[in-house]
């Protein structure tokens, strides 16, 4: 009997009735449905933006939020950032969040084209002149890291994956403490190296290491930094993060004396041009040390005959002859004799060629106020917005797929999870399919004067959460020897008193009459169970598979209280784990494949549980 008769329907009264129920239907779809649009959305994000709660992803059409991302990506840290670009707010004072990072000031055409030149010779560099970027991230693993693990899998196929540590550490070749991969995965660390495009690449840059380790411990940071700075140096520049270092020891004793310091105790001698009159000084230091040429070759892992055929060492040397290099420095009393090479000497030197020493025409082609050449820093943030620009629908196309392959990447190393997940399904569906439909078969069938106080005895079970009853489960399955196997999980939760209430009450609805005439006919019990009951209850079973599987597939409390060894552990616990290791976008998208088989298995499977739905409704 409908609600509302026709005529209440045309009523005013009863139309707004109506408009409201369909408003409120609206509005509760919606809030169900708001939140796995949001969880959808943070799958594809990042630590950059995961805290901006939008159903579409906000880079997917802004280009600062992409840029933002992009630079966390591409630097991995803040002061890595820092210290290549120098950004600073109008209080001099370096960025705290890649959130905030405002778009870049907006560069001369001239001054980019000079970049693009300069940078098409960067193949020729000495290797330790680029930080290999997009290889370091917070909770994440960037595409570059992405890569090297894949093909760390390709090149040792015969180890396990989750024994392959694939982590890299981000390349500060300018700090002396940084070793590259060593060990049998360096070949394959240097393939991609070699192979990657030319976008994943930084110029290291000395002058920002130089203000982020000496200059700030020193005199800060903010306009008092620079105030402190300036008069002590005798210099005007606006702040602290303008500050350029001289190619050789400058002539103010202020400033010599930061420079040296810099120099002798910080920066990486890889940077660091040793004069050939020092060569005796070098030679006699290692005498001093190896005591015998025989010695020297043994830890350098050469063929040297003799000491003054030793030169100073070169980008590729072992890294003994850096570190013995390093101990020569710190001998020196005097700068005298020492100089620096990096990407940003080599910037301006590029720059006086092109524009012969003049310096109006270098300032009237950048549109600059550059006081001399030593004033020009690289571009970086503006040549990252290019490269951002020329690579915006790959880089977005990666961003969107990127948390997916890494949640896969991990749920398909992790051995045995797939098999056991599956195997626990299917078993846990085929007993509750067995012991369900017995149990309720004979109580409708057979009618046992104690049948109702079983009934109730099922359904009070329903009473007590499902934690209730886990220590107690474990207690037994212990003594029984059956930990960590399949029983333990199958076992517990094979008889279900829902399920078996549910059953009993649809056989009950079952026509009395073929249940006589098969008897009649003189069909056994277990005919009659399997070819008029079982076919009649499709609909009723279906609902109970569908329960089963999900209880399994879903399970993680007691999948891992019951089964602690690894190699027994489902999906659901290897999700658990994951969260310990990644963040929350990350999580999202383990969680949104996660529901993809429960959300095939409804989608597909739809009529027959909406049958199981009406039919006992109908009966």
């Amino acid at each position: 009997m409908p609600i509302l008769s026709p005529i209440q329907r045309r009523a005013p009264g009863g139309r707004l009735l109506v408009a409201g129920m369909y408003v409120l239907l609206v509005v509760g779809s919606v809030w169900m449905v708001y939140p796995f649009l949001l969880m959808l959305s943070g799958s594809v994000k990042s630590e950059v933006d995961i805290r901006h709660f939008d159903i579409f992803p906000e880079y997917l059409y802004n280009d600062l939020t992409l840029f933002r991302k992009f630079e966390a990506q591409r630097y991995g840290q803040l002061d890595m950032f820092t210290a290549a670009t120098r950004y600073h707010d109008a209080q001099a004072r370096p960025l705290y969040s890649f959130e905030f990072l405002p778009a870049p000031a907006p560069v001369a055409a001239a001054a980019l084209r000079d970049w693009n030149d300069f940078m098409a010779t960067i193949r020729s560099w000495p290797r330790h002149f680029l930080q290999f970027g997009h290889t370091f991230g917070y909770r994440t693993v960037p595409e570059m890291e992405l890569e090297y693990r894949h093909r760390l899998w390709k090149a040792f196929p015969e180890v396990p994956r989750q024994e392959i540590i694939s982590a890299l550490r981000i390349e500060a070749w300018q700090t002396r403490t940084y070793q590259t991969v060593q060990g049998p995965y360096a070949p394959v660390y240097q393939e991609l190296r070699q192979t990657a495009s030319l976008r994943y690449f930084i110029p290291m840059s000395v002058d920002g290491h130089f203000i982020l380790t000496q200059l700030q411990p020193i005199y800060g940071s903010g306009t008092n930094a620079v105030t402190k700075l300036n008069a002590k140096w005798g210099t005007q520049y606006p702040s602290i993060y303008d500050v350029t270092m001289s190619r050789t020891p400058p002539a103010h004793p202020a400033q010599v004396k930061d420079w040296w310091e810099f120099v002798q105790k910080s920066l990486s001698v890889r940077f660091v041009k040793f004069a050939p009159s020092l060569r005796p000084a070098y030679h006699d230091f290692l005498k001093a040390k190896y005591q015998t040429i025989e010695a020297l070759n043994k830890v350098y892992g050469g063929s040297i005959p003799g000491w003054d055929e030793i030169e100073f060492p070169t980008a590729e040397s072992a890294i003994a002859a850096f570190s013995d290099l390093e101990g020569f420095l710190q001998t020196r009393a005097s700068p005298d004799g020492v100089s620096l090479d990096s990407p940003d000497f080599r910037w301006r030197q590029f720059l006086r060629e092109k524009y012969d020493n003049n310096l109006e025409a270098l300032n009237q082609a950048h549109q600059a106020a550059h006081g001399s050449f030593d004033d020009a820093t690289m571009p970086l943030l503006a040549h990252d917005w290019n490269i951002l620009q020329q690579n915006k629908k790959g880089i977005i196309r990666e961003y969107i797929t990127r948390n997916y392959r890494i949640v896969w990447d991990y749920l398909s190393g992790q051995g045995n999870a797939f098999r056991n997940t599956i195997l626990f399904c299917v078993l846990n569906v085929l007993t509750a399919l067995i012991v369900n439909p017995l149990a309720a078969y004979a109580l409708s069938r057979f009618q046992p004067r104690w049948g109702y106080k079983a009934l109730f005895l099922l359904m009070a079970t329903m009473a007590f959460p499902g934690e209730v009853t886990q220590i107690p489960s474990f207690l037994m399955l212990r003594e029984m020897g059956m930990l960590n196997t399949f029983a333990a999980l199958i076992i517990p939760a094979a008889a279900n008193g829902y399920s078996i209430f549910l059953l009993k009450g649809f056989f009950d609805s079952l026509p009395k009459d073929l249940y006589e005439s098969a008897t009649l006919d003189g069909a056994s019990e277990l005919r009659v169970f399997t070819t008029i009951t079982i076919p009649l209850s499709a609909p009723i079973l279906a609902v109970i598979a569908l329960g089963a599987f999900t209880a399994a597939y879903g399970a993680f409390m007691f999948a891992l209280l019951v089964c602690q060894k690894e190699s027994m552990w489902t999906l659901m616990v290897y999700i658990y784990q994951l969260q310990q290791f990644y963040g929350t976008p990350i999580v999202f998208a383990s969680l949104v494949l996660a529901a993809v088989p429960t959300l095939l298995v409804f989608v597909f499977c739809q009529n027959i549980i909406m049958r199981g739905i009406v039919v006992p409704v109908e009966k």
